[in-house]
C-alpha cells in the first residue's frame, strides 16, 4: 500500500538557500533571463575594501564579446540580495556576460560573474539544404512511440527540435548521441507553475512533467509556483551538467 506524509509535515521552501551565484538564460535574440543570489558576508568583505562607503550601489553589469576586446553595454541598479529579471540585449549574434559588483566613490568590487552566453543571429540562415520534419511527421513518430508503450529519446528529440537528415555516406562510421532530462513535480492544485520563466500544464492535482533535451554545459531549470491570486511563491533551482568525452 502506498501511503503519502501529510502536507503539514513537509516543510515549507525556503526564500533562499545561502548560496551566491548568478546564471544568464538566452529567451530570444534580444532578450535573456537573470537570477542571482547574495549574502550578507558578501557584501561586508566588498564594502570593507571600499572604506565602508554608504553611497555604495549593487550594480548588474553587462559585458559584451570576450577578452581582450569586450565591452560595457550598461549597468543597471539593483536593490536585492535574491531576485531576477529581463535584460535587453542590443545586438543579436553575441557573447554576453553579467556581473554584480557593488560600486562606491573609490571604486567597484565585483560580486559575481556569471555564464557566458551566445545570443542567435536574428537573420536568415545561410544554409539552405537542411530538412525539417513536418507536423504530420512528428506526429506519426508520437504515435509509434505511444503504440510501443514508451517514449524514448530519438523520439522525443524529434518531437521537440528539428530533424536534420543528413546523406549517409559510404565507408563511415557514425555515431550519434542526446541526452534529456526528465522534470516532475506536483504544486497545490490550481496554482500556476513556471519553468525557465514559461508557464506549464498541470494536471488536476497539481502534477506535471516535462523532458528537455540538454546541451553541452550546465544548463539551468528555475521552477516557481505562484498562488492564483500572486499571494504565495516557492522557488526551486535545478542543474544539470552534461559533459561529453
Amino acid at each position: 500500500m502506498n501511503t503519502y506524509p501529510q502536507a503539514s509535515a513537509v516543510p515549507p521552501l525556503p526564500e533562499s538557500y545561502g548560496i551566491p551565484h548568478l546564471v544568464c538564460l538566452v529567451k530570444n535574440i534580444h532578450w535573456v533571463y537573470v537570477f542571482w543570489e547574495l549574502t550578507e558576508e558578501q557584501l561586508h568583505k566588498a564594502a570593507a575594501k571600499l572604506g565602508r562607503d554608504n553611497t555604495a550601489r549593487k550594480m548588474l553589469r553587462v559585458w559584451k564579446g570576450q577578452d581582450p576586446h569586450r565591452q560595457i553595454v550598461c549597468d543597471v541598479t539593483i536593490e536585492t540580495m535574491l531576485g531576477a529579471q529581463y535584460l535587453y540585449l542590443p545586438d543579436p549574434g553575441n557573447y554576453y556576460q553579467m556581473e554584480i559588483l557593488l560600486m562606491g566613490a573609490n571604486g567597484a568590487v565585483s560580486l559575481l560573474a556569471s555564464n557566458f552566453i551566445v545570443t542567435p543571429f536574428g537573420r536568415v540562415s545561410h544554409e539552405e539544404d537542411q530538412e525539417w520534419a513536418s507536423i504530420d511527421e512528428l506526429y506519426q513518430q508520437y504515435q509509434l512511440a505511444m503504440e510501443q508503450s514508451y517514449l524514448a529519446s530519438p523520439q522525443l528529440w524529434h518531437i521537440s527540435s528539428p530533424v536534420h537528415k543528413p546523406p549517409p555516406q559510404a565507408q563511415e562510421l557514425e555515431l550519434s548521441v542526446d541526452t534529456e532530462v526528465v522534470i516532475y513535480g506536483k504544486a497545490t492544485p490550481n496554482a500556476l507553475v513556471y519553468i525557465q520563466g514559461e508557464l506549464v500544464k498541470t494536471g488536476r492535482d497539481g502534477s506535471f512533467t516535462l523532458r528537455y533535451a540538454l546541451s553541452e554545459g550546465c544548463s539551468v531549470f528555475p521552477i516557481k509556483a505562484v498562488t492564483r491570486d500572486g499571494s504565495r511563491i516557492r522557488s526551486v533551482v535545478t542543474l544539470v551538467t552534461r559533459e561529453t568525452y
